[in-house]
């Protein structure tokens, strides 16, 4: 008898009047016994569908060339000193590294290699004059954190350390005789505080701010070189509210209150001992206001503009804001006066992410580009000079077709228009029905922008077609495009993927035994209600660190605070619409649906893992399902993309095998006579 075979009696739940059926609670009891054997059954299920793919060790050889290449992110500059990660060719994880000057002689100073095999180290917050360093540790891709020391010019680790937890905010002392922190070594506690430690000090550390833990609550602690911030983000009357405190360093046991209860989201900033709030109020791509000290709104630094404001960066006394403006990225400099001062000239067709700033009187910034066929490229724009350069540019093992995308439009179920962007190495593969790979995200208003991905390179290089609708729910057009999928609308995010879906197939692009689904996280969850809702589309999906229950989404990890985004089952109207689309609670009995490959791990403390245990073994225990289910499960997976660079590469040459034999790809590169399973 198989380990999934029920050994618990269903679960059934009257909610609002509505009976809710949960046959595999006890799967989210990682605890148990048969969970664990679950776990185990799954491992030989997805060990014995690879053996069986025979062109996986080419695959993987592949995907080794495109990720085992020098990486260096994390770029700051402050002072003289430049500091960043890199990672070698060969090597596991990324160090951390500091370079005097540009050609300067590079310094090591962190090697997480001596932690474990599953240890990364990043850059968490540099010291004003960069002479201390705090870094991060993480074992696993979970979301809690280490926090260790370096004392940079000697190279020397200090004892003094925050233990794993959940970081909410950083700052050394203005003096570098210690360091302000909000750091929950529990996500549930009795109360948020923020604490001071000084260096060799005897004793506790001196709590300085404290304030009510209540259910979903946060505290994040924001600093500049006069002020301490904390922002307090809660629930009232089932919306999210957010309220400010600020102290002077000189003084952090004296706190005043600027405002409460402000609507989310708006997000302050301290700048030059002055307040900024980034704010949707009256402007639905955002604007940036100033505030006084008693919390009223005394000008406007940067008014709405027809872009939206993705991202900022204060520096000196100017504001660089990453702009998007119908698809199309731009950089704009302001003063804080609120006087545009200019653009950086930035590549077009694809990605640009600001990098934090360490220094609040830094001299230049670092932006990345990426594009489907140009992994992310670093550069710095000198303030001085307004003069760009190239800083690190990652060198791929093939030259990629330089093939624009296709950008179309296509109608959704309620006839609003929707872009979406088609790429392959060949024009021509689009007029041939060829197999297609489709994601999306369609949440929290994060736009889909071109982004390099190895998954999608790989396959277009193997003759796939790939295919990103710009879905509602996301942020391609500003917080109304956004609002159009959020919360109870959540159903029109799933139309737009659906039809985009159908409008592929009506043009003789793919056909759905040649059509498959990709999504991870909030995208996840769209894959799963896809694939529930018209299994008769798609031949295959891949379900990575998804959210599939959302009767109970909210009762897990770090969930609570999305109750803004999908609602909450407390309440009436957000549970029919949860409940609605829930892909765990529509799997029906009679329906043999798409080929899946869940992926997850216990490390994952944001989409917890029994979203994926539950829904696969629901899907796997109906006589009717023919097609594969498996499940790629480990330990150290979170949610967090830090594991090994051998991990890494045996995950992503798996994904890619399973699409290849789904879809019956050829799976030789440089002739595309053989399919993966042969």
């Amino acid at each position: 008898m198989s380990v999934t075979a029920s050994r618990f009696a269903p679960v059934e739940e009257m909610i609002h009047g509505v009976l809710v059926r949960d046959p595999y609670r006890w799967l989210e009891d990682r605890s148990l016994t048969e969970t664990g054997e679950w776990i185990q059954e799954q491992r030989r299920r997805y060990d014995a569908y690879f053996a069986e793919c025979k062109r996986l060790p080419a695959i993987r050889e592949r995907v080794r060339e495109y990720l085992d290449i020098d990486v260096v992110d994390q770029t700051a500059k402050v002072g003289r000193w430049y500091f960043y990660r890199r990672c070698d060719r060969g090597q596991e994880q990324a160090s951390i590294y500091v370079r005097d000057g540009f050609t300067g002689q590079e310094r090591l100073l962190v090697d997480p290699s001596s932690l474990g095999p599953f240890a990364s180290a990043g850059i968490h917050r540099i010291a004003n004059d960069g002479s201390l360093l705090a870094y991060e540790v993480r074992q696993g891709g979970g979301d809690r954190k280490a926090i260790h020391m370096v004392d940079v010019e000697h190279r020397r680790l200090l004892p003094d350390l925050l233990e794993s937890g959940y970081a909410r905010g950083f700052s050394f002392t203005a003096d570098n005789r210690g360091f302000y922190y909000c750091h929950d070594e529990r996500e549930a506690s009795e109360d948020h505080t923020i604490r001071l430690h000084r260096f060799e000090g005897i004793g506790e550390d001196q709590v300085c701010f404290r304030v009510d833990h209540t259910h979903g609550s946060r505290l994040l602690l924001i600093a500049d070189h006069t002020h301490l911030g904390a922002i307090h983000t809660r629930r009232l009357d089932g919306e999210g509210v957010v309220d400010f405190w600020i102290a002077e360093q000189s003084a952090p046991e004296k706190w005043s209150c600027i405002f409460t209860n402000r609507e989310l989201p708006y997000s302050p900033v301290l700048r030059q001992g002055r307040i900024f709030a980034l704010t949707y109020e009256q402007a639905s791509n955002r604007s940036l206001v100033e505030l006084d000290f008693a919390g009223k709104e005394i000008g406007t630094v940067i008014s709405e503009q027809a872009a939206m404001i993705r991202q900022l960066v204060v520096v000196g006394d100017r504001v660089f804001v990453n702009c998007l403006n119908r698809m199309v990225p731009s950089i704009e400099y302001w003063s804080l006066s609120g006087r545009k001062l200019g653009c950086i000239d930035v590549p077009l067709n694809g990605t640009i992410q600001l990098l934090p700033a360490q220094s609040e009187n830094a001299d230049s910034i670092f932006y990345t580009y990426e594009s489907l066929t140009q992994p992310p490229a670093i550069f710095e724009y000198e303030i001085c000079s307004e003069k760009t350069h190239l800083w690190h540019r990652r060198e791929l093992p093939v030259a990629l077709p330089d093939c624009p995308p296709r950008e179309a439009a296509y109608p959704s179920r309620d006839g609003v228009v929707i872009p979406i962007t088609i790429a392959s190495h060949r024009h021509s593969d689009l007029e041939r029905q060829g197999p297609l790979i489709m994601t999306s995200y369609g949440g929290f208003g994060v736009p889909m922008t071109p982004q390099f991905s190895v998954l999608v390179a790989v396959m277009m290089e193997l003759g796939a077609i790939f295919a990103l609708p710009h879905i509602r729910g996301g942020g391609e057009f500003g917080k109304e495009w956004h609002d159009a999928a959020r919360r109870r609308n959540r159903q029109t995010a799933f139309d737009d993927f659906i039809a985009a879906a159908e409008w592929l197939c009506s043009k003789q692009i793919t056909t759905p035994e040649r059509f498959a689904i990709f999504g991870g996280s909030n995208s996840g969850l769209l894959v799963g209600a896809a694939m529930t809702q018209r299994p008769d589309l798609f031949r295959a999906a891949m379900c990575i660190a998804p959210l599939l229950d959302m009767v109970r989404y909210e009762l897990f990890d770090q969930a609570t605070k999305w109750t803004r985004e999908y609602g909450t089952v407390n309440n009436p109207e957000d549970f029919t619409a949860l409940h609605a689309y829930s892909p765990y609670h529509h799997i029906a009995e009679d329906i043999d649906y798409p080929s899946v490959l869940f992926v997850s791990g216990d490390k994952d403390d944001r989409c917890n893992p029994a979203h994926v245990r539950k829904m696969a073994a629901r899907l796997q225990e109906r006589d009717v399902q023919r097609s594969a289910v498996i499940v790629d499960y480990s330990e150290e997976r979170g949610h967090s993309p830090v594991l090994p660079l051998s991990v890494r590469i045996e995950a992503v040459a798996r994904r890619i095998a399973f699409l290849c034999r789904e879809l019956n790809m050829p799976a030789e590169f440089g002739e595309r006579h053989e399919t993966a399973s042969d």
